[in-house]
């Protein structure tokens, strides 16, 4: 399948099953999750429903909310919040490894902040960040999920938001395991991420 306006260098990273509120699609209509490079470039995070081509295409912030809908359709809450976790992780670690793969995405001076700056401009964030003593805070000024929600229709925002946590502080800890870092919780409508020094024990 080919992929207009993006590196040969494009990974397809998984596939999850599309639900909606009383039944499962088909399983030709799963999305597969992938991972490139626009012609600024900027990384991009899409999905598309397999073998169905760009016409389907839709972005990170949609690909949380599907999944936090699939997860809710058969499971528990707790459940539903450890698969969205792993979900989150497994994104956020396949993301580290493609960036330190391809250094000339990320600052030489602060690879890892680099990295955080690329995943809000991949989601379409606006985001402002303070330099705080021995660290970095970022700020959402708007949250895309809750944004991505209202389009969609779809539900389930906080478990997606949930996801995006889990995503960057992976990110974050592969890029730098040294860091310690703080993330607002689930329920606020914003993102804020701190990352700091660890303090060792």
């Amino acid at each position: 399948m080919t992929i207009k306006c993006f590196e040969p260098s494009t990974l397809r990273l998984f596939q999850y099953v599309i639900a909606s509120a009383d039944m499962y699609y088909s399983e030709l209509e799963q999305r597969d999750v992938f991972l490139g490079i626009d012609e600024g470039g900027h990384i991009q995070i899409w999905g598309e429903i397999a073998d169905s081509g760009p016409s389907t295409k839709v972005d990170l912030c949609r690909i949380f909310l599907e999944y936090g809908l699939y997860c809710c359709s058969w499971c528990s809450r707790a459940e539903a919040l450890y698969h969205m976790q792993d979900f989150g992780d497994r994104l956020g670690h396949r993301l580290a490894k493609y960036l330190q793969d391809n250094p000339t995405l990320l600052a030489s001076d602060d690879p890892t902040v680099r990295a955080v700056e690329q995943v809000f401009e991949a989601i379409g964030a606006d985001f402002s960040e303070d330099h705080i003593e021995a660290g970095v805070r970022f700020l959402l000024t708007s949250c895309p999920v809750e944004d991505a929600a209202k389009r969609s229709g779809l539900p389930y925002a906080e478990l997606a938001h949930h996801g995006v946590n889990a995503m960057c502080r992976s990110l974050i800890l592969d890029m730098n395991p040294h860091l310690s870092v703080y993330t607002s919780p689930d329920t606020l409508p914003q993102f804020m991420f701190t990352i700091t020094e660890a303090i060792p024990a």
